[in-house]
Formats: C-alpha cells, structure tokens, sequence
C-alpha cells in the first residue's frame, strides 16, 4: 500500500517522481510490465486527485498541495505539544531558579517546575520518535510561543509577589561552618532589628534538638516567654526527643526580632505553611523542599537541617528497636544548659554559640558580652 503522506512529503523536499517511487518508505511497487515506475507513481498520484481523493502536492505548485501541507503540520501531535511546553517550561524554570523570589514564590523551580520540565521533555522525545517530520516551520513557531509564553508566564508571577511584597533573592552564593550558607541579599529585619526565623516541627526529632541551642541563644539576647515542653514523636529516630515549643512565644529584644513558624502537632511532622509573603518568599528561594528545621538569620544566613544530634538528649540506642533508649526529660535538659555541664549541653552549646555570632555578625557587633564571649569570637572568626 502506497504512504501518500510519505509521498507528499518527499515530493515537497523537492524529488523527483523516480526517486520518490525508489524510497522503501513509500511502499510503490509497479508492475513488471511497467518500464517508468516514477511515472506509474505519478499517474496513479494523480489519478486519485482526479478522484477528488487527495490535492496535488506543495512541489506541483498548485495552490492545493500547499494548503495540504498547511493543514497537516496545524495538527497538534506529540511533538508539536512538546514543541510548546519545553520552551515554556524550561525558560520558566530558568528564571524560577535564577530569581527563587519573587519569580518562584508561587510555584518554585525545585522541584515542581524541574518535574514538570522533564515530563514534557519525556513527550517531546517520545513525539518524535514516533515522526520523521521533526521539524518544519510549526515546530518552529510552537517553539517561539512556547518561549514567549514562559518568559510571560514567569514575569507576571515575579510582579505578582513584587506587589504582594515579596522580596528579591538570590541563590545562596557561599558556605559557613556546620553546613550553613550565605546568601548575598537584603537584610531581613522587624523594627529595626535582625530577624531570627524559624521553622520546624515539634513532631521532628531534628527540630526538637535544635529548639534548645535556639532558645539559648535566644536568652543571651533578650527576654523569652511562653515556652513550653513537648517531644518528637515516638515512631521515628531518637522518639520522645525534648523539645521546647518556641511557636505562640513571645520575645522582647533591642537586638533581635523572633519568629517562629512552627507545627505543634507532635505526631506527624507537619511542614507549616507560611503566614506572610516574606516568609514563602525565604521557604521558596532556600527551602523548596519544606524541610525542617530551617532557620534564617537577617534574611543572609541559611541552615537547612540538623544543627544538633538528637541522640544526645537521651542514652540507648535511637533506631529501631530503641534498645535502652531512653531520652532526657525537658528539666533536665534545662538544668544541663544553666549548669554548662553534661552531654546534652556539649552538643547544644556549639550550635548556639555559632547562632549567636551570626546574630552579633549582622547586628553590628552589639550586645558587645555576647560579641566578647570567647565561645562565639571563635565562631566570629570562621563566618564570612
């Protein structure tokens, strides 16, 4: 059976009636008695145009055959859709990753826009595989929409948070001691003072660790009040960590502003979602993924993850099956910490000292005990 597409398809590459009839793809066999097989193939060609069955092919020149042509490339196939959604998704995730905010605020570069991006490469790699007209002047303007509409989509998204107050930030641009990192961008700051975020969730034994080393920095600033005890649930690693609640506290300082965005629920570690668009706007640019603990200092200094080893605030092993794990009570925590003494204040007291010369680093060496204590100069002298 003779593929007219296919013949059509040569034909408007220019070939010849007896080449076209040679291509295996065409699938032409004339008969024995047949001396001209490209001219038998154009007879028949035309034949059934004369039947009404098919227009004339664009290299006949006539007006038909073009039309044709026009008509079969208009055709949304696989490829032509993966044509439109590569370009748009990837010049949207170029920009989402470039600027994380404001332009990744709502929908953020990873990993969303990354998956999204590698299934329509999926579909147009598929598309074209399953055509051998790759690429013809459709392809060519689905592609350029396809460009113009990411670059529109993502720049309507960027002004959106600009006008909801979201600040711009950069990518993270260098590494501090203990796995913390520096971003390049504004001051985060309330009341004239450097931000301290936070966000965990009781329920996390990570998160539960690192609420001492915070609250103890947190006292070396200024007054904290409302606290009160929890633990991390009891079906992960290290169960029952201690924890105290920092979310609903309230803080009273000169020298730094607190804000604690932080799930209570302590049976499911729960991301929680942001109350402000300053705060997606930090979740989104350095902590896509919801991560917790995540904490921010001055909107410049960015940690994701652990800070303090959960296994230190109790003895036994913390995996399954817990064989003789059993973990400190809140008070005794407490008491290790004001005594300076004890496991639980050796794996604590690194990560508040390091906290406190991050705060005492962008709030211009004040108070000057905390920036004089030798425990966070010695930090002081390692952070950038």
């Amino acid at each position: 059976m003779v593929d007219w597409d296919q013949v059509d398809r040569l034909r408007s590459k220019g070939w010849d009636w007896d080449r076209v009839a040679a291509d295996p793809k065409v699938g032409f066999h004339a008969d024995s008695d047949v001396g001209d097989s490209g001219r038998a193939l154009r007879s028949l060609y035309y034949q059934r145009r004369s039947k009404g069955q098919r227009r004339p092919a664009k290299a006949e020149g006539g007006s038909g055959g073009k039309a044709a042509d026009e008509e079969r490339q208009s055709k949304w196939t696989l490829a032509r859709i993966g044509w439109f959604l590569v370009p748009l998704l990837g010049i949207w995730f170029a920009l989402a990753y470039a600027f994380p905010s404001p332009v990744g605020v709502y929908v953020p570069a990873i990993p969303l826009l990354g998956l999204l991006l590698a299934v329509a490469g999926f579909i147009l790699a598929f598309g074209l595989l399953r055509t051998d007209d790759r690429w013809n002047r459709a392809a060519r303007t689905t592609l350029i929409a396809g460009l113009v509409l990411g670059a529109v989509v993502a720049g309507m998204l960027g002004l959106v948070a600009t006008l909801n107050g979201c600040p711009s930030l950069p990518p993270v641009s260098g590494g501090e001691p203990q796995g913390w990192e520096k971003a390049n961008g504004p001051a985060w700051t309330q009341n004239g003072a450097p931000v301290l975020f936070f966000y965990g969730s009781v329920a996390c034994p990570f998160c539960s660790a690192a609420s001492w080393s915070i609250k103890m920095a947190l006292d070396r600033f200024g007054t904290l009040s409302g606290t009160s005890y929890l633990s991390s649930k009891a079906d992960d690693y290290a169960p029952h960590t201690p924890e105290v609640v920092l979310a609903g506290t309230s803080y009273q300082s000169q020298y730094l502003s607190f804000i604690a965005l932080e799930s209570t629920d302590d049976n499911n570690i729960v991301a929680p979602s942001p109350t402000s668009c300053v705060e997606q706007a930090y979740v989104a640019a350095y902590n896509p993924g919801g991560s917790v603990p995540f904490l921010v200092v001055n909107g410049q200094f960015i940690h994701v993850g652990a800070t303090v080893e959960p296994a230190s605030l109790g003895s036994g092993n913390p995996n399954p099956p817990y064989t003789g794990w059993v973990p400190l009570t809140p008070q005794e925590v407490q008491s290790q910490i004001d005594a300076k003494s004890g496991t639980a204040y050796d794996a604590i007291a690194p990560a508040a000292f390091l906290l406190e010369a991050f705060i005492v680093k962008t709030n211009g060496m004040q108070p000057g005990p905390v920036a004089t204590d030798p425990n966070v100069v010695n930090y002081l002298n390692q952070i950038s």
